[in-house]
């Protein structure tokens, strides 16, 4: 067997091995080791492992989306997946529940394959992500009906609301589903299509028989060797207009008559009824816009201050609410689905601002139309998503660092919290460390914030190894962005864990909307994206050592995406961290005719940004990100976990900081996007980040026989950079 070969099979192998066995360390630190055994419910009451993290039943997909409420407010529909480590897949399915009533959920349909929730990019790429999927229930709250793919195609499903009836499959077309919705009556569902599935394999035998001609403006990247077709490339850049009749079962493309009726349902909010420049819009009761949030101030960028502002009972004056709490910085993607909403019986807007010195939590508020009267409804620091207002209560999910995510009922009027369902009752009795939402201020007067977690067996005073994991700190629990992090399996053994949100640039969000010149303010000259995490950790490691928690001779640090960027920076520019661990490593001037460019529009904003052509000026940023090109000041030892079809661009990173013979390694997993997606590499990756840091920040091995040939790679590596 050929090394290469080798590799592959201990890839695919090794980590269903050590999934099912238990794994030990041996040091002189006496902290608890990681556990990637899988455990029954009766045996809860422990230490948090792996397979506890990998195996969670999540709904919401990635950021707390996919929360359907019927349209009578009776019942709430979601999808539900959880990883499956013998099948290396997902087990996906759609429950519904009522709001009104204390019976269990009720699963009402299979909802297929795993990659038909993948996050796919408009030009074809597969990006890993989970997706939250809304089913759409039918205007008589019977059912829903829902995408599924199946068989290697996507079709809309039908399954009644108690799951007697059904799953069905609604369409039988002969291209893949890109979206549907019900007529307001019931009889018909409009859906769209681009080129069918047949005419999609033919243009690809062709090119693949025949080449297809390279052009940088349309190719997303160079690195794949194939062909990536955009939607609808092959049907005139347009949508396919369909209509299912429900009572014959009939589907035919859309008439002249019923292409206008399809306009009329998906036709945008009636500027006219409210400022052009408002943000977001709530409706009553009756379906009429009554309330909205429009900017105060006459420069107005992405995230500048905003108002209140209703029409008055006359229909026709606008209101503006005047106290304090009415105007401010808003939050128009949590809690609420809709940015703002109306009480109807209470005649009051539902509206959230973020709260905080450093913006950490968020405060929901309720103003009663036509009054100065704003009452505080809720602050809170927990993650809060996809809310509907039902009555006096929203409908919501809501995690935390030590809870998965849950449907919960928010009281508006006490602003009490109810739980309507939880897919993981038993995860609340598992050991874990104590977490504390940390707020600090970086050298530049920049307050950050993050969540802290603890090993479980805490001691105060000792001094721990800690781990800095971003770059989202409502990700604590899923192990930073993209999920390869396990914040509780580090500190089940034994580091402290520090989970950041990624700064911004509150200042420029407030006057900028321009999308370039918004990058600019954060990649630009200034390098705010990147000056400002350094000082953050700068600043928060002399806060923790100085609380007498951490040794900050033996501090980690971990980056996916644009996390990657803050990691190489940091590993430039100071000498903070002993040990790193990336998802990718693309910051080098060669990943730039690696990635290509969607459209010119986009190289022209790379150019902008900093990432053009390196030696031109428009390409000063690589001098600051690329590992490769400050190979010589990198210290730290550097393990990569690349996907496939990214680490190509990786490439250069890596092998300059080999020749410099510089601690680094780059594990390449098969079928991976962005975000790697497969339960098995996960399960991989947990352990692999485990004892990378354990080995380079604790002196720790695992005494498992079969990870003889890491550990001497790895004693390899320590005696070169020790030379």
């Amino acid at each position: 067997m050929k090394p290469g070969q080798f590799l592959l099979l201990v890839l695919f192998i090794l980590p269903a091995l050590l999934f099912n066995r238990p794994v030990s360390a041996t040091s002189e630190d006496s902290a608890a080791s990681g556990d990637l055994s899988v455990r029954t419910a009766e045996d809860y009451k422990r230490p948090i492992t792996a397979a506890d993290l990998i195996t969670l039943k999540e709904i919401g997909g990635t950021t707390g989306s996919g929360l359907s409420v019927s349209p009578d407010g009776s019942h709430v529909a979601f999808e539900l997946h959880q990883a499956n480590l013998a099948t290396n897949d997902y087990d996906v399915e759609w429950f519904t529940g009522s709001i009104k009533t204390a019976s269990p959920v009720v699963k009402v349909g299979n909802a297929g394959k795993a990659i038909l929730f993948r996050s796919v990019a408009e030009n074809g790429r597969v990006g890993g992500a989970w997706r939250g999927i809304y089913a759409k229930w039918s205007p008589d709250n019977r059912g829903i009906a829902y995408r599924k793919l199946q068989n290697g195609q996507i079709q809309i499903w039908w399954s009644s609301r108690n799951g007697a009836d059904g799953p069905t499959q609604l369409t039988h077309n002969a291209a893949d589903v890109e979206d549907f919705l019900w007529d307001p009556d019931g009889s018909r569902i409009f859906f769209t299509t681009d080129a069918a599935r047949e005419e999609r394999r033919n243009a690809g035998a062709r090119q693949y028989n025949n080449g297809h001609v390279f052009d940088n403006d349309t190719d997303w990247s160079v690195i794949d060797g194939r062909p990536l077709y955009p939607p609808y490339e092959l049907v005139g850049g347009e949508p396919v207009i369909w209509v299912l009749h429900l009572t014959s079962g009939i589907e035919a493309r859309a008439s002249a008559r019923e292409l206008s009726d399809y306009r009329k349902l998906i036709r945008q909010e009636q500027k006219s009824e409210i400022p052009p420049e408002s943000r977001v819009a709530a409706r009553d009761g009756n379906g009429h816009i009554r309330a909205w949030l429009a900017p105060i101030t006459e420069k107005q960028g992405r995230g500048g201050p905003l108002g209140v502002f209703a029409l008055a009972a006359n229909g026709k004056d606008h209101i503006q609410c005047r106290a304090k709490a009415c105007s401010g910085i808003f939050d128009l993607f949590r809690p609420l689905r809709k940015g703002i909403d109306i009480i109807d019986s209470l005649d009051s807007v539902l509206f959230a601002r973020k709260a905080g010195e450093s913006h950490s939590k968020r405060t929901l508020y309720r103003w009663q139309i036509g009054t100065d009267r704003v009452t505080e409804v809720l602050t809170t620091d927990d993650h809060i998503s996809d809310c509907s207002v039902i009555d006096l209560r929203a409908i919501c999910f809501r995690e935390t660092p030590t809870q998965p995510r849950q449907i919960v009922s928010i009281d508006l009027v006490d602003g009490s919290i109810a739980m309507i369902f939880d897919p993981n009752p038993n995860f609340g009795s598992l050991i874990t460390g104590d977490v504390e939402l940390l707020e600090w201020t970086n050298a530049t007067g920049y307050k950050a914030f993050g969540y802290l977690v603890k090993p479980p067996d805490y001691t105060p005073g000792r001094r721990y190894p800690l781990i800095v994991v971003g770059y989202r700190a409502r990700t604590a629990l899923r192990g930073g962005v993209g999920n390869e992090y396990p914040v509780h399996l580090f500190a089940a053994n034994g580091f402290v864990v520090l989970v950041y949100e990624r700064p911004t640039n509150h200042e420029a969000e407030q006057i900028i909307s321009n999308p370039t010149d918004w990058s600019k303010a954060y990649w630009g000259p200034d390098l705010f994206d990147f000056r400002m995490p350094l000082s953050s950790f700068k600043a928060v490691i002399d806060l923790l050592s100085e609380r007498e928690l951490i040794d900050r001779s033996r501090v980690g640090v971990t980056g996916l995406s644009n996390g990657v960027g803050h990691v190489n920076y940091a590993l430039i520019e100071s000498d903070l961290f002993a040990a790193a661990v990336t998802s990718s490593s693309d910051f080098g001037p060669s990943s730039y005719f690696l990635v290509g460019s969607s459209d010119p529009i986009f190289r022209k904003h790379r150019h902008a940004i900093g990432l053009g052509r390196y030696g031109t000026p428009h390409g000063f940023l690589w001098n600051h990100i690329s590992l490769s090109l400050n190979a010589e000041k990198v210290g730290a030892p550097l393990l990569v976990n690349a996907s496939d079809s990214e680490h190509p661009r990786a490439i250069e990173e890596v092998t300059v900081l080999m020749e410099h013979g510089k601690p680094v390694e780059m594990i390449v997993y098969p079928d991976e996007g962005h975000i790697k997606w497969q339960p098995t590499h996960r399960a991989s990756i947990y352990e692999r980040n485990v004892d990378w840091f354990n080995f380079w920040l604790r002196n720790a091995i695992d005494s498992n026989p079969e990870k003889r040939a890491q550990y001497a790679r790895w004693h390899d590596l320590r005696r070169k950079s020790d030379r």
